[in-house]
């Protein structure tokens, strides 16, 4: 009755949109004299592969250089720095930043390809989708292949 009425506060909101997190959660809040808090999410968790499904997928993208409509030469500038990289990943211990350093440069011949021929448009795209299913194995190598 007598008490001293509060002041109205105005009304704060934050929101965040267009967010993919990826094993980990998104905490967002603004201190205040009152806070109201709402999370909620989708945990998108990528399974680790194995170097034996990397070396698959590196098999695939062979196939595809072997079987496109390349020339000879641009086929083996492409199949001289994937083998390596394949053999590598096979290794038990092989070294991530070889295989990565290896695709960078299988990487780079692709897009020249994909810019000068139409077979090597294709090619690229199969290139991308391998590079996109081995860069959780590859982790920070991923790097050197623009992922």
């Amino acid at each position: 009755m007598f008490g001293k009425k509060q002041p109205k506060q105005p009304s704060q909101s934050q929101s965040m949109s267009g967010v993919t997190v990826n094993s980990g959660v998104v905490q967002q809040a603004q201190a205040g004299r009152d806070l109201q808090q709402i999370q909620s999410g989708n945990l998108k968790t990528q399974q680790e592969i194995t170097n034996t499904e990397v070396v698959k997928q590196l098999e695939n993208l062979e196939t595809a250089v072997k079987a496109s409509a390349l020339t000879q030469e641009q086929k083996d500038e492409l199949l001289d720095y994937l083998r390596p990289a394949k053999r590598e990943a096979a290794k038990e211990e092989g070294s991530k930043d070889l295989v990565g350093q290896n695709l960078k440069q299988v990487n780079e011949t692709l897009k020249t390809v994909k810019e000068t021929t139409e077979a090597g448009k294709s090619l690229w795209q199969t290139g991308q989708e391998v590079f996109k299913a081995i860069a959780p194995w590859l982790g920070v190598a991923a790097k050197f292949i623009g992922l």
